[in-house]
Order: C-alpha cells, then structure tokens, then sequence
C-alpha cells in the first residue's frame, strides 16, 4: 500500500495544453525583449558614436537683458559635445538660479540642435531705501539695469528697510507682498488709464497708503488709504470715483479714504 502511494508521488506533474501553450507564449516574449534590448542597445551605441549628433548649434531666445553668451555659459552645454548625453535638465536648473530669469526651458532638436528659451524679470517697482533696488510682481530683489528705462519712472515702495538685501533674493515682507499685489490689480484694470501710481506706503502692513501722480483727474500730491486687503473692491471703488469726477464734478481729486464704506473724497 505504502509502494503505490509513493508510485503516485513520484509521478511527473501533467500539464494541461493551456499552460503549455501558455509556457510558450511567455518564452517567445522574452526571445523578443531580449532581442529589442540587445538591437537598442547596439543604436544608442551608434548614436553616441556619430559624429552627426554631435551639437553645432545653441540657439538662445527671449533674452533681453542677458547676453546669449552669458546664458549660454551658465548653462554649461557646449557645443562638440554629444547631443544625448547633454544634461539639458542640469542647464535648466543653473538658468533657474539667474536673478533676472523667471522662467527657462531647453530642448534638443535632432540631430545636431540645443535651443534656450527664457523668460526675463520685469522691474514692477522700485524700492525705496539706502539701495537703489528694483522688484518684480513676485518680490524677487532685482538690480537697477533690469530697468528698460529710467528705474526712477517706477512705482516706488516705500516705508520699508532695505539694509542687506541683496539682488536675486525674494522679499517676503507682507506690507512689500500687499503693495505688488495693488500694483499688479493696477496694471490689469482700467486704472491704468486714468492714473498712474507714484508710490506706496507700506509702512502699515494693514494699512497702505496709495499716492498717485497729479494727472487728468488727479492732484499734486493725492493721497489715499487703501487699508490691507480687499483691493479688488476697494480699486474698483477707486475707478468709478475717478470717472464721476470729470463727468459730475469737472474737479480733480486731491485726498479720499478707501478703508471707509461710504468713501469721503476732498476736491
């Protein structure tokens, strides 16, 4: 008895035809892949080999301010060297660390191409202190060359310490962060075209005070407290006092309060 149950034991295990057919199914994958491999391997080999693939062309765009040459360099990529083995994720991370460049992008266009887009920092304002510095809309610290014009036709930002910053850091001070944040709502409305701001005072980080250039609807010296936050309404509220005042009033406008409700405006 014990014979047979070891007779049974022993017997080899019967596979059924789908597991053979699937047996054989998962060899000729394998045949495949390995044969894909070896042949990819063999056309990196020749890529990297071929004289045609090696950079001849650096192409830099969007540059104003910076030099090609300068960005170029910075990058690290040179020409000569293998398009492939161009660490272009490397050359996107040191161009990132420019003060001046917000944004860059490089991109290998076969066979023999590297082409550099960047996107420079825009002075929005001018800060007001020891140093003549200038900030984008982002509050990184930029110097006075960033300027396509005269830096002094800025907005400036005022009430603020400047002492040890230095150009390519990020200035985080709320009351500073508040005021480009006018700014930009500014630039993006019909304001623009009535007025143009000649500083802010950020002294009071809960209340900034908006001083505008004399113009059409404006006094020398017009002063307005804008609180320290809801400027959409407040701007807005702005706006439509600015466009009664030719039209009702014929009288430019010399002082108004944007933190109260009911707004007092003096003529």
């Amino acid at each position: 008895m014990n014979a047979k149950i070891l007779k049974k034991r022993k017997k080899p295990p019967n596979f059924s035809p789908f597991t053979r057919e699937k047996a054989i199914r998962w060899g000729l994958i394998l045949v495949i892949l390995a044969t894909c491999g070896f042949g990819g391997l063999e056309v990196g080999r020749y890529l990297l080999a071929d004289a045609k693939y090696a950079v001849k062309h650096i192409v830099v765009r969007g540059n104003q301010k910076l030099s090609s040459e300068e960005i170029i360099k910075v990058s690290s990529l040179k020409k000569g060297e293998n398009i492939l083995r161009c660490r272009i994720h490397h050359a996107k991370e040191r161009l990132g660390n420019l003060p001046l460049v917000e944004h860059a992008a490089v991109s290998r266009f076969m066979p023999d191409i590297i082409v550099i887009e960047v996107v420079e920092r825009v002075p929005r304002a001018r800060l007001a202190g020891k140093d003549e510095l200038l900030t984008d809309y982002a509050g990184v610290i930029l110097p006075p060359s960033a300027a396509s014009g005269d830096p002094g036709n800025l907005p400036a930002i005022s009430g603020i310490d400047t002492e040890g910053l230095a150009v390519g850091e990020r200035f985080t001070s709320p009351g500073v962060m508040k005021a480009l944040r006018v700014l930009r709502l500014w630039e993006s409305s019909a304001l623009s075209d009535l007025a143009e701001v000649e500083a802010i005072d950020c002294s009071r980080a809960d209340n900034l005070r908006l001083c505008l250039k004399p113009g059409l609807y404006t006094k020398e010296g017009f002063e307005a407290p804008i609180g320290g936050d809801g400027f959409e309404l407040k701007l807005a509220k702005l706006e439509s006092i600015l466009r009664s005042v030719i039209a009702k009033h014929h009288k430019k406008v010399q002082w108004l309060d944007l933190t109260q409700e009911n707004v007092p405006v003096r003529f």
